[in-house]
């Protein structure tokens, strides 16, 4: 028996196949089932085309909207043998393979053509976030590996302070768009890194948002998310300061120490983007470009520090943790 699944089971069907299988990608499941990868990607994005019920495990059977049934042999049983008998007495064995390998190529279009499923929430706290962690320490690339191309995003963290932040990245990925992220470590460098493997997402967040592949030149936040208004854009900015801010006591302070905030970042127009958005919002910010492209904005005293907390926040228990230290009387 086949089955015709829409869009969004198809997907459920094949993340579920993916994590059962203990495997990273569509191609990897392709392999431990011992079916051809174009099959596979013709059963996952290919929306008229029926999938073997026997794939399906048992524990989805039931999660899943199915459109249509039809018997393995529905479409063969018709008319299959009478049109491939007419060809090779008409043409040949070589007009057979000739739209074989046609209609090998048409599949293969509608996948390319196909349109992209990734959607960016932009309302959503936790998508702003994220996008606010990926102008600070992320980046895009497009790879050259093996004679295929990988479509990377990432985001890094040091080893030992970030971790518990990165992992909570990698669940607000999962969250977000029911992908599984990677955790990649780097020892050498005490780093520890997001990975996101998916081209959808990627090329999503440079055409609506433009984050640019590659170098990350004249960053900013993207118009779209800056025009939203403070009540979102608070969120991309915690999402900043996760990655290239920090809380501290002044070192040189007259009198008793202050609490300080501070972001740091080699991105001149963000910079002045964040700076003029909580300036408007009544922080009081110090700015400093002694040491420009590289820009420095700094928050002072405990009406400041208690003003981000009750606004902002954050997200990673670095930051938090340091927040309700610097707030302690005394």
């Amino acid at each position: 028996m086949r089955i015709l699944l829409p869009h969004n089971s198809r997907e459920k069907l094949f993340d579920f196949l993916i994590k059962k299988n203990k495997c990273k990608s569509l191609k990897e499941l392709s392999t431990k089932l011992n079916l051809p990868y174009k099959t596979m990607q013709n059963w996952r994005y290919y929306k008229e085309r029926y999938i073997p019920e026997k794939i399906i495990p048992k524990e989805m059977k039931n999660k899943l909207e199915i459109i249509d049934k039809q018997e393995d042999n529905w479409g063969k049983v018709k008319g299959g043998k009478k049109t491939y008998g007419i060809i090779i007495s008409k043409y040949g064995k070589e007009e057979i393979k000739k739209r074989q390998i046609n209609g090998g190529k048409a599949v293969k279009i509608k996948i390319k053509n196909q349109q992209n499923p990734v959607r960016l929430d932009l309302t959503n706290p936790l998508f702003l976030e994220l996008y606010g962690a990926l102008l600070g320490d992320g980046w895009m690339s497009k790879l050259n590996y093996n004679k295929k191309q990988i479509n990377l995003i990432g985001i890094s963290g040091n080893a030992k302070k970030d971790r518990e932040f990165i992992f909570y990245l990698k669940k607000s990925v999962r969250s977000l768009f029911n992908r599984n992220a990677y955790i990649k470590e780097r020892p050498k460098y005490n780093a520890i890194e997001l990975q996101i493997l998916y081209k959808f997402l990627l090329e999503k967040l440079n055409s609506e948002l433009k984050f640019p592949i590659g170098k990350k030149v004249d960053l900013q936040i993207n118009k779209k998310v800056y025009d939203l208004g403070y009540e979102k854009m608070k969120y991309v900015i915690r999402g900043i300061f996760d990655t290239d801010g920090c809380v501290y006591f002044d070192k040189t302070p007259v009198g008793n120490p202050y609490p300080c905030i501070s972001i740091t970042m080699k991105a001149p127009i963000l910079m002045d983007q964040v700076r003029n958005m909580l300036v408007e919002e009544g922080f009081k910010v110090l700015y400093d470009d002694y040491n420009y492209p590289i820009i420095r904005l700094k928050l002072k005293g405990s009406k400041q520090l208690k003003k981000w907390i009750n606004e902002i926040g954050s997200s990673n228990p670095r930051n938090l943790n340091n927040l309700a230290r610097v707030a302690q009387p005394g």
